[in-house]
């Protein structure tokens, strides 16, 4: 089904619903929980003390981590903008939704992760499917949306936004000559702090999307005095990560002030992190499946429905936020997406929700995790796309060559024994990599992703 067919089809299955339980929605509008999702850009879990690094000054965020949940194995579908963020809308996998690249209203770059081609706006292209999306949703269950920040699926607001003060990418940090002007990370803060104070009677969802601590790492000089002498480099990242944990600060004094901070859903994350060291495959540290730059923080507070203070050790995935949101909220019932009726074959959204497991304790690897890249550098001299599965023991890297299909450059490590992915095992314990690669062709077979099933089978049958 094409993109306009698919959003006049979800817009009219969702206003029927809505009109169906009208007096439910009515009457519990009342006590529908608020959302608060803090998206960073590129931010590694190093930056966030919560995760253990004493050198990085986030209190803010350690305390939503306190009195929340604090997830140790986040992982990116595909450690790129804009993919990513499709993928926490939709609770698909790229493969599905359909953006592998980032999109621009003009062509940005030659770089092997854009498009080449002038993309104004995803949601009204055919080769995207964006519209079975959690914010849709949310505003039609009567939410009052909103988008600060940025956004990276086009540079206009898709309809589903009350409030819109957003950009594309690429916008500078500073509204002028850095560290003479304003901070746009500041602005937007202030500018989200202003959505709550207008909402904070009725039920809403405040999208506050930073893009910092992406490049260029230039935060007002006073976030560089807590890291003299500290051991993490560059200073400015981390210093980056303490400007927006000091935003964060502001926003959540914003819900204190109008006595709704225990009834917001809280989510902190970010769409990939990035790695300091020479990985195949990538220019600026992202597009790779190593955890440097696709395991991630995610942190959850709501206190009605989950614990405090609780760490998660399994494995979930930015495809786990939609559903996760969509069930808090209690619109499941009525969203297509949901409701198994995508007509895409195979499941009809990829990710779950969080909230049964965690409320139940059934703290066990249940399911594998599955990253999808595309490489930013070549390889071989041939750019390649990989899949990667990560289970709560082992992480197997398969990938296909462009210019030479039959290259072999695969990958497994032993996360408990090597969590920084520096012994490659692959040659040397067959075994668990035919396990692995059968588990990712099964994956690839539920989800319709054709590479997950071409590359599991091949790895599965591949001779020593």
């Amino acid at each position: 089904m094409c993109g306009m067919k698919r959003r006049g089809f979800l817009a009219a299955a969702a206003g029927a619903a809505v009109a169906a339980r009208a007096q439910q929605t009515t009457e519990n509008l009342d006590k529908a929980p608020n959302f608060l999702f803090l998206l960073f850009d590129k931010c590694r879990t190093d930056a966030i003390g919560a995760y253990g690094e004493a050198d990085v000054h986030t209190p803010n965020i350690d305390w939503l981590a306190r009195t929340g949940v604090r997830f140790s194995s986040c992982y990116t579908p595909q450690a790129l903008c804009g993919p990513a963020r499709a993928s926490i809308l939709t609770g698909l996998y790229p493969h599905a939704h359909g953006v592998r690249k980032n999109v621009y209203p003009i062509v940005a770059s030659k770089g092997n992760n854009v498009y080449q081609e002038r993309i104004s706006n995803p949601f009204h292209d055919p080769r995207f499917h964006l519209w079975d999306n959690f914010p849709f949703l949310l505003h039609n269950a009567g939410y009052q949306t909103g988008h600060i920040g940025k956004w990276h699926l086009g540079p206009g607001n898709p309809g589903f936004f009350d409030t819109w003060k957003s950009f594309n990418s690429l916008l500078p940090h500073w509204v002028g000559k850095p560290h003479e002007s304003a901070y746009r990370p500041d602005i937007h803060t202030r500018q989200g702090v202003e959505f709550i104070e207008q909402n904070a009677g009725r039920p809403f969802f405040l999208y506050q999307s930073y893009y910092a601590p992406h490049e260029p790492l230039d935060p007002p000089k006073q976030f560089l005095e807590f890291y003299k002498g500290k051991s993490v480099q560059p200073a400015e990242y981390y210093a980056a990560v303490t400007n927006l944990d000091w935003n964060v600060g502001r926003l959540l004094d914003a819900l204190r002030k109008h006595n709704i901070l225990d009834r917001t859903f809280i989510i902190v994350t970010t769409e990939h992190g990035r790695t300091w060291i020479d990985r195949p495959g990538t220019v600026d540290g992202m597009s790779i499946a190593y955890d440097d730059a696709s395991r991630i923080p995610l942190i959850l507070r709501y206190p009605p429905l989950l614990p405090q203070g609780a760490v998660w050790k399994p494995g979930v995935s930015l495809v786990d936020l939609a559903p996760t949101i969509l069930d808090t909220a209690g619109v499941t019932s009525y969203s297509p997406v949901l409701a198994g009726i995508s007509g895409r074959g195979g499941p009809s959204i990829h990710g779950r929700s969080l909230l049964g497991e965690i409320r139940a304790g059934r703290e066990a690897w249940s399911r594998s995790i599955v990253m999808q890249n595309i490489s930013q550098r070549a390889l071989h001299d041939s750019y390649f796309e990989e899949r990667a599965i990560r289970t709560e023991h082992w992480k197997l890297i398969l990938r296909k060559f462009d210019v030479h299909p039959t290259a072999r450059d695969d990958e497994l490590y032993d996360m408990r024994g090597d969590p920084r992915e520096m012994k490659n095992l692959y040659a040397s314990n067959r075994a668990v990599v035919q396990e692995l690669a059968a588990m990712m062709r099964k994956w690839g077979e539920e989800t319709g992703d054709v590479l997950a099933v071409e590359l599991g089978r091949r790895s599965e049958e591949e001779k020593p």
